[in-house]
């Protein structure tokens, strides 16, 4: 049953707190005032209103900091507000939440995202390089001038690849912002509007089909086995740079010629078979790196290497060829096309996802097809690094 007595100061100084938990007494004047005694000894004078099929708390202050009088005054300013539609309590939630600061709000997006370290380190990174002046700054005072203004500025200093980047991870968290009614508005839409994103223009470099004897040959020249032996698988299986210098050997199975990736990119676990053609070559790293952890195992054996910058590099002068890891990956890519495998299957050996395809979804691929599908992309390099036999056995250091 509701406590119902007369508010007076005496009255409400003089209410023992109870052993455990909260009582509530109702002031016979201001019906909706109410004084809350908890048992620390709080005791705090707050309004509740029942309306629309919720209950509203609006909390006034302590009783030693607020009157009697003034309570019952301010009762009826919240209980006017309520009727009117305005939410006092959620008036304030919003103005807090309003000045929190735009570094603040990245880190709360990143504690609800299931991200790798990696990615986090990048927004964060990002979000400095782009805008190190507004990490403090409350994310509703972003306006869609300091957007444009900054975006012009990045561009001229940074370029426009760095532009768009760092204009991405700030459109991410002002969504974000938005989501949780910081602000009304994200900032960066002006972006959109005004067409002022920087165009992507995707690179299509490969190694051409009539240099590949001579990259080929630059490689397998090589004094560094590891770098050989990492060019060539991403050459020949299209693995992502951080796939290849992430491999434990853990997760190679020269028995079963296969390799496992785990946790890649897009957040998934697949294995895939390797060519025929690698088979000597990955032996022979073996023999090399096999008592330690990585695959491709660093200066220090705690971290695996790092891309082979100096091997490439010595590649480009001997043929002329530009070229940089994806690049590899992109010629996979191209000669999977050219040997007519389906688009399921490239997007399979690349380990990209297909459930995004309704048909797609459908297909699981066996082992037995995608070593099908990887040696055909093998014979057609192969076919072109020699013309003896249209055949080459890729030679190893033993």
């Amino acid at each position: 049953m509701k406590k119902v007595i007369h508010f007076t100061q005496a009255r409400i100084k003089n209410l023992s707190p109870p052993d455990t938990g909260r009582d509530e007494y109702y002031d016979d004047e201001a019906k909706r005032l109410m004084c809350r005694v908890s048992s620390t000894g709080s005791k705090t004078f707050t309004v509740v209103k029942w309306m629309n099929g919720k209950t509203y708390r609006v909390t006034i202050g302590n009783t030693e900091d607020v009157a009697v009088t003034d309570a019952r005054k301010k009762e009826k300013t919240i209980l006017a507000d309520l009727n009117s539609g305005i939410d006092p309590t959620g008036q304030k939630r919003k103005r807090r939440a309003e000045q929190t600061a735009l570094g603040s709000v990245l880190e709360m997006y990143l504690a609800e995202r299931t991200l790798k370290p990696k990615t986090a380190v990048d927004y964060r990174y990002k979000l400095k390089l782009g805008f190190e002046d507004w990490l403090k700054i409350p994310v509703n005072k972003i306006t869609e001038v300091m957007v444009r203004n900054q975006h012009k500025k990045i561009t001229n200093n940074k370029g426009n690849t760095t532009a768009n980047t760092t204009m991405r991870v700030l459109r991410l968290t002002l969504r974000y912002a938005k989501a949780l009614k910081m602000v009304e508005e994200v900032a960066t839409d002006i972006l959109s509007d005004t067409r002022a994103w920087h165009k992507n223009n995707r690179k299509d470099r490969l190694i051409p089909s009539d240099r590949l004897q001579a990259w080929h040959e630059a490689v397998e020249a090589l004094p560094n086995q590891r770098a050989k032996a990492y060019l060539l698988i991403a050459l020949y299986m299209g693995f992502r740079s951080s796939e290849l210098l992430t491999l434990t050997w853990e997760n190679v199975n020269i028995n079963k010629r296969s390799i496992t990736l785990v946790d890649t990119k897009n957040r998934t676990t697949a294995t895939f078979p390797i060519p025929k053609v690698l088979l000597p070559e990955i032996k022979n790293l073996k023999a090399i790196t096999g008592g330690q952890k990585w695959v491709f195992n660093g200066a220090s054996t705690d971290k695996p290497m790092t891309v082979p910058t100096k091997p490439i590099k010595a590649v480009i002068r001997a043929t002329g060829v530009e070229f940089s890891s994806h690049d590899l990956r992109r010629t996979f890519a191209t000669i999977a096309e050219a040997v007519n495998l389906p688009l399921t299957m490239i997007k399979r050996l690349m380990n990209h996802k297909t459930t995004n395809d309704v048909t797609g979804g459908y297909i699981v691929t066996e082992e037995e097809t995608l070593r099908e599908a990887v040696n055909k992309v093998a014979d057609y390099i192969q076919a072109r690094v020699t013309q003896k036999d249209n055949v080459i056995q890729l030679r190893s250091n033993k």
